[in-house]
């Protein structure tokens, strides 16, 4: 999230101070899927093509098993296909298996060429303040023992579930703290007999008379894996050679395999009360701890980044108002509700299995593996891995920044997403030619779309009179114009609508002045 808002202010021409208080180096892969809008991103910065090559490789299946054990026996199974083999209809990327110990190299070297940013990796962050000019951050060099202080105008806090700043701000959480304890393993083996016996696949669940108890997922395709446990007692860190055998349970047999790190971690379903306090935004873990199941976090996480950034940066240009920044909360906190609760949900969907005394190995396990297998196809588990609708459908309704047009909020639905430009949310997809996209239309200010020709200067002389950066785009493509509805529709940097019509308002300073936070 650090990473992500260092680029987005870089690319928007801010400096910022990046402070890390690792090296920069990932050895233990937390995330390992990077979702279409988080592509949509790396495309607006240039580096979707690396993310697409660092990912599993495009043929590679994104199936999901659910098991015994990866050589035992298949109780369901959902196939999906390569990325290949899928095309995608809604957006120029696609969702890329791209694991963190590649993604996060790939966005820290981008940081550095941009140069927007001071990289101090191997610095702790010990106390922040802030008055009504700006925000002084003390930090300390891990290497040397020195401190400095750091001064600027806003901060983006993004330091993670236990949250320094959170708790100096006293911003508290909502919901659950605890939902299971569980422990990684990153591990390397190449027995593919053995953990690709049912086929390739990205993940696969192990489920014993008692529930699921594991997952082994598929980091490169190839040799490199992570291994969750989830019966572990609260707090218990087990060792290496426990994990190991752990893993050869999961595995069904003995393999050949080398434990490079274990990581313990807590489920959680927990928001922030506030995103907020004064000049400081905070951002991803700190301000929501969700379930895996989904792969949401750290996407969610960029989400936040980008628009903090990109309104902390219009606020600096002299365009952005107060009401911009503060707007920050108002949009992004009930998107992480969302999100947060519908990752829960696909943990909960697990206690929904039937359970039973009979070894699910054994032949007279036969009729619990069947019931197993009959209630994750009837329980829609596949729900977790099609949901087009998370990433793309969200919106900021009643954002005090974005003017309604008076037209229903349609549901939101998880499992699929319906294009629209209604204001509030992202603009969608078109294809202008072969390689451009409308997305490539959004970015660095405002963009007018204009569909019927219209005459824009009243709008184009007040964004102008306000030093707000404004683009004209006339499109002439009778099926987009049917998809954005209205002749003509404002897009924000972010890429979300902010305003659509059919005619401009009679006070176009007015409506300015609205999005942009005046």
């Amino acid at each position: 999230m650090g990473l992500s808002a260092s680029i987005e202010l870089a690319w928007r021409g801010i400096g910022s101070a990046l402070i890390e208080r690792r090296d920069g180096d990932v050895r233990h892969p937390k995330m390992n899927q990077v979702g279409v809008r988080t592509v949509e991103h790396c495309r607006r910065w240039g580096i979707a093509r690396k993310v697409r090559e660092s990912s599993v490789p495009e043929d590679f299946p994104r199936n999901i098993r659910f098991l015994t054990a990866s050589s035992g026996h298949q109780l369901a199974r959902y196939e999906f296909p390569a990325r290949k083999d899928e095309p995608c209809i809604n957006s120029p990327e696609a969702i890329q298996r791209c694991s963190q110990i590649y993604f996060d190299p790939i966005l820290r070297d981008h940081a550095m060429a941009l140069g927007g940013a001071a990289n101090l990796y191997s610095h702790e962050l010990d106390e922040v303040s802030q008055d009504a000019d700006g925000v002084t951050a003390r930090v300390t060099d891990i290497g040397t023992g020195g401190t400095k202080s750091i001064r600027a105008q806003y901060m983006i806090a993004c330091d993670g579930a236990e949250s320094g700043v959170r708790d100096q701000l006293g911003i508290g959480l909502e919901g659950d703290m605890s939902m299971n304890y569980n422990v990684n393993a990153f591990f390397r083996s190449e027995d593919h007999d053995a953990l690709f016996r049912h086929g390739r696949c990205v993940m696969q669940w192990m489920i014993d008379g008692e529930g699921v108890w594991a997952d082994i997922v598929s980091i490169n395709g190839k040799d490199l894996w992570r291994f969750s446990l989830m019966r572990v007692p609260g707090g218990e860190v087990p060792s290496f050679e426990v994990m190991s055998r752990e893993l050869c349970r999961a595995a069904g047999r003995e393999i050949e395999h080398e434990i490079y790190s274990v990581l313990p971690w807590e489920r959680r379903r927990a928001v922030a009360e506030r995103f907020q306090e004064g000049r400081i935004l905070l951002a991803g873990d700190a301000v929501h701890q969700m379930s895996p199941t989904g792969g949401f976090g750290m996407n969610t996480g960029i989400q936040e980044a980008v628009d903090a950034a990109w309104k902390i940066a219009a606020r600096l240009e002299g365009w952005g108002g107060d009401a911009l920044v503060a707007s920050y909360d108002t949009e992004r906190r009930p998107v992480a509700w969302t999100i947060v609760n519908e990752a829960a949900r696909n943990f909960t969907q697990f206690s929904k299995l039937p359970r039973g005394a009979e070894d699910v190995t054994a032949p007279e396990g036969r009729d619990l593996r069947k019931r197993i297998g009959e209630a994750i196809y009837a329980e829609r588990f596949d729900r977790e891995y099609v949901m087009e609708g998370v990433p793309l459908g969200y919106r900021y309704e009643g954002s005090p920044v974005i003017l309604p047009d008076g037209t229903p909020e349609p549901p939101f639905e998880v499992m699929n997403y319906t294009p629209t430009a209604r204001p509030g949310h992202r603009a969608p997809h078109a294809w202008l030619d072969e390689k451009t996209s409308t997305l490539d239309l959004f970015g660095r200010g405002f963009t007018l779309l204009r569909f019927d020709g219209a005459g824009t200067a009243d709008l184009e002389s007040a964004a102008r009179d306000r030093g707000v950066p404004l683009s004209v785009r006339d499109i002439e493509n009778d099926d987009i114009a049917a998809l954005y509805e209205q002749p003509l529709v404002l897009v924000r940097p972010d890429g979300h609508v902010a305003w659509r019509g059919g005619a401009l308002p009679t006070d176009c300073g007015q409506m300015v002045d609205t999005v942009r936070g005046a």
